[in-house]
């Protein structure tokens, strides 16, 4: 029996102020997964989950981020993290101390008589130095492909703290960036933080910080499966639909990207931006607190990605989002 995750996406975005050429957007997903094989044909509505499936999703319409003086009290039940623990080794090193050979004299008995002298003929018996020793060292290890070691499988969906965490969602980030010739991201705590600032409301609206970008995931059940959200519904679903490889995709004469067309590809072109160099992620437990477009939801396995410096900058698509390398068909979630 195969199983395949089936993702349906959609996007709140909001444009910061800034020049027209210089207009930042901030996306944001609302993820549903279920694991069965379904096939869907683009541009069809998804068929109606079946009454035991243990997850569900749910799109959500595009919203402009909303402006707030007074942020809601944030409620949450985070998920416990997985402790983890690292030791380290320190090298001691015992210096071969080798002395110096200190000087002998012979003392040489005079005599008031002329000695007589006899000329012994002498050989150099001394033995050639021997050859330097070579260095057995062995040679530095490579460093990771995509920037970090991560565990694969599918026990990835139960992720949600972390070391293995954080590399995981860096893993997937940077396997997709590298299909597009972008270099790899770095963990962000400054980054982390504000995406923890913006899940602990468990409202599934962006709340942003100047000069960060912002997706969003969430979905039903008892598995986050933050690298679904990554590689399977930010990366794959909307590079399938994405035309505008290394040019500028539709936008007004204001400079304002098409709303709609926004809301379909605005993830990928954010974790895909060059220029971008630095994620930092949270998933947490939002339980019976968690609320969509103000409605009470079991959607409440909540992911949030915040990236710096921030990506979908009007103008600058073409410079930043590349046409992929090599075929993307068989990245999955579980690698």
């Amino acid at each position: 029996m195969r199983s395949s995750i089936v993702l349906a996406s959609a996007l709140a975005a909001g444009a910061l102020a800034g020049p027209v050429e210089k207009r930042k957007v901030v996306t944001e997903t609302r993820v549903h997964v279920e694991i069965v094989t379904v096939y869907v044909t683009a541009g069809q509505p998804l068929p109606t989950a079946s009454a035991d499936a243990s997850i569900k999703s749910n799109s959500d319409k595009y919203e402009p981020v909303p402006a707030s003086s007074a942020a809601p009290e944030p409620a949450y039940t985070p998920i416990a993290p997985s402790s983890s623990s690292s030791s380290s080794l320190v090298p001691v090193y015992t210096p071969i101390v080798v002395p110096s050979a200190a000087p002998t004299t012979s003392a040489v008995p005079t005599t008031s008589a002329a000695p007589t002298t006899t000329v012994v003929p002498t050989t150099s018996s001394q033995a050639p130095a021997p050859p330097p020793a070579s260095s057995s060292s062995a040679p530095a290890p490579a460093a990771p492909q995509y920037g970090v070691n991560h565990v694969s499988g599918k026990s990835q969906a139960t992720l949600t703290s972390g070391v293995n965490y954080q590399d995981a969602a860096l893993w997937h980030h940077n396997r997709a960036r590298a299909n597009h010739g972008a270099s790899n991201l770095e963990w962000s705590t400054e980054c982390e933080s504000a995406a923890m600032t913006a899940a602990q409301f468990c409202d599934f609206e962006h709340h942003t910080v100047d000069g960060q970008g912002q997706n969003l995931f969430t979905l039903s059940g008892t598995a986050a499966n933050v690298t679904a959200g990554i590689t399977e519904s930010w990366y794959k679903a909307e590079a399938d639909i994405y035309h505008w490889w290394g040019g500028e995709p539709p936008s007004d004469s204001k400079g304002t990207l098409n709303a709609e067309l926004f809301e379909k590809y605005g993830h990928l072109t954010e974790m895909l931006w060059k220029e971008t160099t630095h994620v930092g992620c949270v998933t947490i437990d939002c339980g019976s607190k968690m609320t969509i477009a103000g409605v009470s939801s079991d959607l409440n396995k909540y992911t949030v990605c915040n990236y710096a410096p921030a990506g979908n900058v009007v103008g600058s698509f073409g410079k930043n989002v590349a046409a992929p390398i090599g075929s993307y068909d068989s990245f999955s979630w579980a690698d």
